[in-house]
């Protein structure tokens, strides 16, 4: 499977040299994508291959594979020019067309890049904090590595929460509009009554 990887990732590699039956051309983009993308195949293929008879070389492989990645998606999220993205996907009662616009194109492809980057600083820590003997090396800069990967995931987290209140709302209006009432979950409440828990916050009236 190594093999394999490797010789998938020689073809793009080339490519940016002119060499073989990929051309430059055939790059939607500057030459170094089909050095990063095939680089990418090249590392993880030999990685594969190494397993874990060199930890600290397929390590170091990993993170150029890793790299690889952020450095395309870095390039179509963030980097000059305008872009162009096709294919389609469904999210919910959200369906996007054949065709994306450029900021269509930049977001989800930017929000990968992030979190990519978050990975990659995360995984270069240990690495070296491997290679230097492992814990507590390097543990306050892994702890920042850390809180940068949790503040990557913000982005996808919000839009998810943006996506849920708003499929949440609509349904909630549509019962009101239909029914005249809003939605109540009874079962919920009557659990809820059963322990005592609403009993909290019910304030006691006040003696005359």
């Amino acid at each position: 499977m190594g093999a394999i990887c490797v010789l998938f990732g020689v073809f793009p590699l080339l490519a940016t040299f002119d060499i073989g039956p990929l051309g430059p051309d055939d790059i939607n983009g500057p030459a170094w994508l089909g050095f990063a993308s095939g680089g990418v195949f090249i590392a993880g293929g030999l990685a594969v291959m190494l397993g874990q008879s060199a930890p600290i070389l397929t390590g170091l492989l990993g993170l150029l594979a890793m790299a690889g990645l952020a450095s395309v998606g870095n390039w179509i999220g963030f980097g000059v020019g305008e872009r162009a993205c096709s294919g389609s996907f469904s999210l919910g009662w959200l369906g996007i067309g054949d065709q994306f616009s450029d900021l269509a194109c930049r977001v989800p492809f930017g929000m990968g890049a992030m979190l990519l980057n978050g990975f990659l600083l995360l995984a270069t820590v240990l690495l070296f904090q491997k290679a230097l003997g492992g814990p507590p090396k390097l543990a306050r800069l892994k702890r920042a590595a850390e809180i940068i990967v949790v503040l990557s995931f913000a982005p996808l987290l919000l839009i998810g929460f943006a996506i849920l209140i708003v499929k949440v709302g609509s349904e909630a209006i549509m019962t009101r509009v239909k029914t005249g009432a809003w939605p109540r979950n009874e079962e919920f409440i009557a659990r809820q009554k059963e322990k005592g828990l609403l009993k909290r916050f019910k304030r006691d009236k006040p003696n005359p």
